[in-house]
């Protein structure tokens, strides 16, 4: 390898799963400064990764699925890649890293994935995904990362919400002891059972306006409407809507200006995590050790054992293990967060 490598990372089409990998890829532009990153990517996962100042180049994939990344082989085997990163870990995806021609190629040894590795990374237990991620550059020869996510936000999109929030009483710039609180209570269509209920939501955030004066955000996009509805219906204290979906950015800065987020497990939690913001995951049936919050300073609150969500899809109550997240267990945590900012 020489010392401006081409580097292609076969990246995501989700929230978190792109901002997972930003570790890993602060950790290789290190190693190889000179070096030219590209990331496969798609949908949101592309614009997450599109102002990172340690991705050189992302390049967009149109829709889902094998038969379009292979549309792009050509384009690709041109650019002659020095090394090939398989972050999305499959079969397929190792079989097009190789049919891309990267001279190096790394990804975990599973699956039959290493038959088209060079660099084959033993599987691993319990870890986090960023861990995984960055056991992919160390293998190549870069230094471990111990900070957290990663998302850069514009200074106009930080000017847009602080237009938006003071045009709705509240000003960034006096907060007068409140803390400004954002509940995201939605998931996508496939994952709705790691859904809070939407009463509970209501009443802890009326809880927190009505004892902690907090100003209260209620986020969602088009997939949570219904829980958007149902908790606007029951909310009897002072709240606003906002619709999370238009603008990557523009939520990042929104989030960076909250003082907690309390959410499901969801890609918004890892986006406030990534711009500092301290987070109260209801976690349900997932397992935090792999997914959950990344770095210090948030809280999971779970009250069954961790696992894959999938084990619930079938079970007669799949939202068995968010029922059992009690209204008193998620404002108490919510309080300690606010309290370690001195504003409650």
């Amino acid at each position: 390898m020489g010392s401006s490598p081409r580097i292609l990372v076969l990246g995501y089409r989700h929230l978190g799963d792109s901002l997972f990998l930003t570790p890993m890829l602060r950790a290789m532009k290190r190693f190889a400064p000179n070096g030219h990153t590209t990331v496969l990517a798609h949908g949101i996962g592309a614009a997450v990764l599109e102002g990172n100042p340690h991705v050189d180049e992302v390049f967009k994939v149109s829709c889902r699925g094998m038969a379009a990344k292979f549309s792009h082989l050509t384009p690709l085997r041109r650019t002659r890649y020095d090394i090939g990163i398989l972050a999305q870990h499959s079969l397929a995806n190792a079989v097009f890293l190789w049919s891309v021609g990267c001279k190096q190629r790394v990804g975990i040894d599973s699956k039959g994935c290493g038959l088209f590795l060079t660099h084959r990374v033993p599987t691993m237990g319990l870890v986090h995904e960023v861990t995984r991620y960055l056991k992919l550059a160390e293998a190549l020869g870069a230094n471990g990362d111990s900070s957290g996510l990663e998302f850069f936000t514009t200074e106009a999109d930080h000017q847009s919400i602080a237009h938006f929030l003071f045009e709705r009483g509240y000003d960034l710039q006096q907060r007068d002891g409140r803390p400004l609180i954002a509940l995201f209570p939605g998931s996508s269509q496939q994952w709705r059972f790691k859904r809070w209920p939407a009463d509970r939501f209501a009443q802890t955030g009326s809880r927190l306006v009505m004892q902690h004066n907090a100003c209260l955000l209620l986020l969602g996009g088009p997939d949570d409407r219904d829980a958007i509805d149902e908790i606007s219906q029951t909310l009897t204290v002072p709240f606003c809507v906002v619709d999370s979906s238009h603008s990557i950015g523009r939520l990042a800065a929104l989030l960076a200006a909250c003082d907690l987020l309390i959410t499901n497990d969801s890609g918004p939690m890892h986006l406030a995590t990534a711009v500092g913001t301290p987070v109260v995951d209801l976690a349900g049936p997932s397992d935090p050790r792999r997914t959950g919050p990344y770095g210090a300073g948030h809280v999971v609150i779970q009250r069954v054992e961790p696992g894959s969500p999938k084990q619930w899809i079938n079970a007669p109550d799949p939202q068995l293990p968010m029922k059992a997240i009690g209204v008193e267990d998620v404002v108490a945590a919510a309080v300690e967060q606010i309290a370690k900012t001195r504003l409650v």
